[in-house]
């Protein structure tokens, strides 16, 4: 029997040059055949791939590699065009804004990759999306919703996976500024005490290089957050449990985090959130990439201190449909079915 280490595809939009690869690892072994879904591409664009089996033999890996072949995909649609990124299964339903398709540009640090952002049927909120180089490959960053009137993010969605977002301790490379994907004037620098900048895709979740590390500190990755009790209690050992909780393999947790805007309260003329929540839902996935199982559930707090409380509390865990009823947004929109109406009625924590 062969020892099958590794397959699965090499890929890129030249012939030549397939510099991206999808690793399907070793769990099929002895099948005859394998596939993947890859996602996020260009309307209208040709791409190739080439097959590839890595096997040990003698003591020495060996890999063997089919032939080149290509794919098309379709053009952009009459709908508003292609929209980069929208359609991840973490993200919301987004009401976009009709004739438009989207904007592009260069991240802050001026690499080569890019941010995008959307405009909606909201003239006062936009949607943007940050990416990021790493082993010549680009990721995904986060994607997040931007409401000029509250100057903050209402929800920022994103992927947590040890294998896609490793861990390699480069610590806290960004400085706050502006994000170049949303107008200045859109956005916010901090206010004064007891809130200080309230991370939704924490620090500590971006760590594979500076570059994803520093687009958490974009004004839109923040808003207003009681600091002591809150921002440094409960709220910071949720955000390490999910870090330490993220899985790897064919299981994915799909985080997004969000604001409520239930009081009238401001400081220095800044809409103060009344409730911070963060929703996690975890999906397994067969070898062909297809989701088999989903698992949710919420948290909610109000934006104070809460002295002596620990996010495990019975009474900060929810629903992710409590949330939506609240919010008006359709999370985790592109789910399946079957599996998202389960996932977001349970209150079970995931580990």
């Amino acid at each position: 029997m062969t020892d099958v280490r590794d397959y699965g595809f090499y890929w890129g939009t030249s012939s030549t040059a397939l510099t991206n690869q999808t690793h399907l690892n070793s769990s099929a072994k002895n099948a005859d055949s394998f596939s993947s879904v890859i996602s996020s591409l260009e309307a209208g664009k040709t791409y190739y791939y080439q097959a590839y089996v890595q096997q040990l033999e003698g003591g020495q890996l060996k890999e063997y590699k089919g032939a080149v072949k290509s794919f098309t995909t379709a053009a952009s649609t009459g709908q508003g065009g292609y929209r980069p990124y929208l359609y991840c299964y973490e993200m919301p339903a987004i009401n976009l804004k009709a004739g438009t398709t989207y904007g592009s540009g260069s991240e802050k640090s001026g690499c080569g990759y890019k941010w995008y952002n959307h405009e909606t049927s909201n003239a006062n909120q936009k949607v943007a999306t940050h990416t990021y180089k790493y082993n010549n490959k680009v990721y995904r960053n986060y994607s997040c919703l931007v409401d000029k009137t509250k100057k903050a993010p209402l929800w920022s969605a994103f992927v947590m996976h040890k294998d896609v977002y490793p861990d390699n301790n480069v610590g806290r490379t960004g400085s706050w500024t502006d994000d170049p994907a949303i107008p200045s004037g859109w956005q916010q620098s901090g206010v004064d005490s007891p809130y200080s900048r309230g991370h939704f895709v924490a620090s500590n979740y971006r760590q594979v290089n500076d570059d994803a590390n520093g687009a958490t500190f974009y004004h839109t990755n923040q808003a207003p957050q009681y600091q002591t009790s809150f921002n440094d209690g409960c709220w910071n050992s949720l955000e390490q449990a999910v870090k330490s909780n993220a899985p790897s393999g064919r299981d994915t947790l799909y985080v997004v985090v969000g604001v409520l805007y239930e009081t009238s309260q401001t400081s220095s003329g800044v809409p103060i959130p009344s409730h911070f929540y963060k929703l996690l839902m975890k999906c397994s996935f067969d070898t062909s990439g297809t989701m088999t199982a989903a698992k949710g559930v919420a948290y909610i707090f109000t934006n104070e201190a809460h002295s002596g409380d620990k996010y495990t509390d019975a009474k900060f865990r929810t629903t992710i449909d409590a949330i939506e009823e609240r919010t008006g947004f359709d999370f985790y929109a592109n789910v399946p079915k079957s599996l998202q109406d389960a996932a977001e009625q349970q209150t079970a924590s995931l580990w």
